[in-house]
């Protein structure tokens, strides 16, 4: 494994701990569809001011605070660049 596939299957590990967390709140009906969602920016800076009071664990995933930051930042950049699914996809 090169140290690039490393690095993604790590980045991977730590990102399906939000997508899981958001694909049981979307089956719920609480989060609209990630590539319809308007609250990505505000939920990054949410996350990032509980990691600044301490909090690093997302008490719903399990997951690190900076991780949801991360997947609502990736989630922004494909939004913007037209990178979401078809609609022929859904």
């Amino acid at each position: 494994m090169t140290e690039q596939e490393d690095v993604l299957a790590r980045f991977m590990e730590e990102l399906r701990k939000p997508t899981g967390d958001g694909a049981q709140k979307r089956s719920r009906k609480e989060k609209p569809p990630w590539y319809e969602d308007d609250s990505h920016m505000g939920a990054v800076f949410s996350h990032l001011t509980k990691y600044f009071r301490g909090e690093t664990i997302d008490p719903d995933s399990g997951g690190h605070c900076l991780s949801h930051a991360a997947w609502r930042l990736l989630a922004i950049a494909l939004i913007e660049t037209g990178n979401t699914p078809s609609e022929r996809a859904l």
